[in-house]
């Protein structure tokens, strides 16, 4: 009997000793697998032949913060990228003006320019001045609303009222743009509850929007949709791109390329912030080349 509990013991203790040393170069192969992953730019994933829950477990884990670290490493990646991006972008919607009030200003010294010429020259620097603040306001304005810094005050607002009042005030602009808006506004729209002067901002965005690209044709509304008020700023865009249609909101996104120091390609960026940091959705359509800007305000 003595014997045979030794034995038992024996064959415990070889197995014991067996299962030790699997495991323990199992996990030697794991260490050196991620020492290997960790010392090279690869996507490869720890891999295991032990069917030891505990194990399994652990290299679950591994996987998943090599995962997690891979995902940040692109996401670093794309934000460097996309700051440099933005660096060049504002040092060049900057550059733009400047360059054009400091040439003026260089003309004004002239002693032989006409005085009607100086008045003249003096008023196209505080344009270029005008807009320079423009850029440099709203380079802010987005950088508080991205840090989620801009206050809101909650207060109802007649839609109606605040859209016909925008594009009364953008009466002369629609004229020198050759532009006559079709407007349709349901009666009797119920109030939405969001900032006043954010909504103002949102409307004055869009139709500068309209004024600067829009070809003739385009169609304001203001419909009530159930528990939404819907707002669309409609417009002709033959030349625009269904690709580009995705990115409109994109920040510094010009469907044209071109850059010309008075548009920085923000106002729909901030829109769309403005929009959404309010509760409310805004996207856009192309369809048949009219292109829509939607927004659902919540009732």
């Amino acid at each position: 009997m003595e014997i045979l509990i030794i034995i038992i013991i024996v064959v415990l203790l070889i197995l014991f000793v067996a299962l030790y040393t699997f495991l323990n170069k199992e996990i030697g192969n794991i260490a050196n697998m991620l020492k290997e992953i960790n010392n090279t730019e690869t996507n490869l994933k720890v891999l295991m032949s032990s069917s030891s829950k505990n194990l399994k477990s652990l290299v679950l884990e591994i996987n998943k913060s090599l995962d997690e670290k891979i995902e940040t490493k692109v996401q670093y990646k794309k934000m460097n990228s996309d700051m440099k991006e933005s660096i060049a972008n504002i040092s060049h919607d900057l550059r733009t003006p400047l360059t054009s009030i400091i040439g003026y200003m260089q003309l004004i010294e002239d002693d032989n320019l006409s005085d009607s010429e100086k008045k003249e020259y003096i008023e196209i620097v505080k344009k270029r001045a005008k807009n320079l603040q423009g850029l440099i306001e709203n380079f802010y304005d987005l950088s508080r609303l991205e840090s989620y810094e801009y206050k809101f005050k909650a207060e109802s607002i007649d839609l109606s009222k605040v859209l016909c009042d925008i594009l009364a005030s953008f009466y002369n602009d629609f004229l020198k743009a050759g532009i006559e808006p079709s407007i349709e506004i349901d009666k009797k729209l119920p109030e939405i509850t969001a900032d006043e002067n954010a909504v103002k901002r949102v409307i004055s965005n869009l139709t500068l929007n309209i004024i600067r690209h829009a070809k003739k044709s385009t169609k304001i509304s203001l419909k009530n949709h159930g528990d939404f008020v819907i707002m669309s700023f409609k417009n002709a865009a033959p030349d625009l791109k269904k690709e580009d249609c995705e990115h409109l909101f994109d920040r510094f996104f010009m469907a044209d390329r071109t850059r010309n120091g008075n548009n920085t390609g923000l106002g729909l960026t901030i829109t769309k912030e403005l929009v959404e940091q309010m509760g409310n959705s805004i996207y856009a359509e192309l369809i048949d080349g009219n292109l829509s800007i939607i927004i659902k305000w919540k009732i």
